[in-house]
């Protein structure tokens, strides 16, 4: 979630939802409140939901999955007052992430949520047992998080720069564990999970598509296996080492611009949007990476997922952007962007004179870095 709101801005793609012929109970053993709170489960990005009162501590959900998914619960307050501010603290306390299966699920903590024990069937406990496992890199990821958000408010750019780093390296360690779990639970539904948390939304093929492999031969033929295979091949388009495939995209004024019309040239591939909030903090690192290196051979090709086109001009302005801009005003239905599979926002890449992609999704000073690294 920290990454989400804080790191990029995401499409969550609606996903068919299959026959759904499985029930699941999950039952809750809470703290009393003096508020009055209620309970939502959630799964399949949300188009899959139910509520219930939590009452004495206790609750009872009931639903009907097709299979084993990721699912979120939480409480919230029933009558919270008229603009409150968001408090991510208790956020954390009252959500809970979990695995839902067929049966009986219990859900029980002294204190909130996010510290309940949680018992079911041998996958709810397999991602259990994992999540605890694992506690530490969320709670430093959440920390991360804290200070990136509090020092982008203060705009502190080296300090977020160095966070982003922080970050990125956090993410290896994660799929580090991610890795350990898929190679000793192959034939596990949560391995699937783990698939897609590898390719995330910047369609990493290469950190995924190793992890699908050693999936059994059923988890990979399953629906949701064949899905993600598709996914693993668009994400393939913008890996390191690939031939970007060329693609065009109209200028403000409707004069289309292609890639392959900067061939010769190193050219950072920049998906943003005027309404994206970690794109327009991004801004100063790319207006100081372009003032640097745009006399060494290097431009940005910005492809915007605005639908506004005012909006769009205007934060190119504000912004001070002075290198090709282009989009076709679809928003997440940006031609350019479905191309390669574009889930989350910023994203970016850095392909060579010839069109091969030499970096990807690089952000901040890491963006300097590389670029000194190859511009030299």
């Amino acid at each position: 979630m920290i990454k989400q709101l804080l790191f990029v801005c995401s499409l969550f793609t609606v996903v068919a939802v299959m026959a759904q012929d499985k029930k699941v109970i999950v039952n809750g053993n809470l703290p009393s409140y003096t508020k009055k709170y209620n309970v939502l489960l959630s799964w399949n990005n949300g188009n899959g939901a139910e509520e219930a009162k939590l009452v004495n501590g206790k609750f009872t959900v009931t639903a009907e999955v097709s299979g084993p998914m990721l699912a979120t619960i939480s409480i919230e307050e029933a009558n919270p007052v008229p603009g409150k501010k968001f408090d991510m603290a208790e956020y954390r306390k009252n959500n809970l992430t979990l695995f839902l299966d067929e049966g009986t699920i219990t859900i029980t903590s002294k204190t909130g949520l996010n510290d309940a024990e949680v018992k079911g069937s041998a996958v709810v406990n397999d991602y259990y047992k994992y999540q605890q496992q694992t506690k530490s890199l969320t709670e430093l990821e959440n920390k991360i998080g804290d200070l990136y958000y509090g020092y982008g408010q203060a705009k502190n750019m080296q300090a977020t720069n160095t966070l982003m780093e922080m970050f990125n390296l956090h993410q290896q360690l994660v799929n580090a564990e991610q890795l350990k779990f898929v190679k000793n639970n192959p034939s596990s539904p949560i391995a699937l999970y783990m698939v897609e948390q590898a390719l995330g939304m910047d369609m990493d093929a290469a950190k995924a598509e190793p992890m699908f492999l050693l999936l059994s031969e059923q988890l990979r033929t399953s629906a949701k296996g064949k899905e993600l295979q598709e996914m693993i091949e668009v994400g393939k388009k913008s890996m390191v080492g690939v031939t970007a495939p060329d693609f065009s995209q109209p200028d403000a004024d409707g004069k289309m611009i292609s890639l392959s019309s900067f061939k010769g040239k190193y050219v950072l591939i920049d998906f943003w949007a005027s309404w994206c909030g970690p794109c327009r903090a991004e801004s100063p690192n790319l207006v100081k990476a372009y003032e640097r290196f745009k006399n060494k051979n290097f431009e940005i090709f910005g492809v915007s997922l605005d639908e506004n086109k005012d909006k769009w001009l205007k934060a190119v302005k504000d912004d001070k952007y002075s290198w090709p801009q282009a989009g076709d005003l679809k928003g997440w239905e940006n031609a350019a962007a479905r191309q390669f599979g574009v889930m989350g926002i910023p994203f970016n890449m850095i392909v060579d004179p010839n069109g091969v992609v030499v970096a990807r999704n690089l952000r901040g000073e890491a963006l300097e870095k590389k670029l000194e690294e190859i511009l030299k």
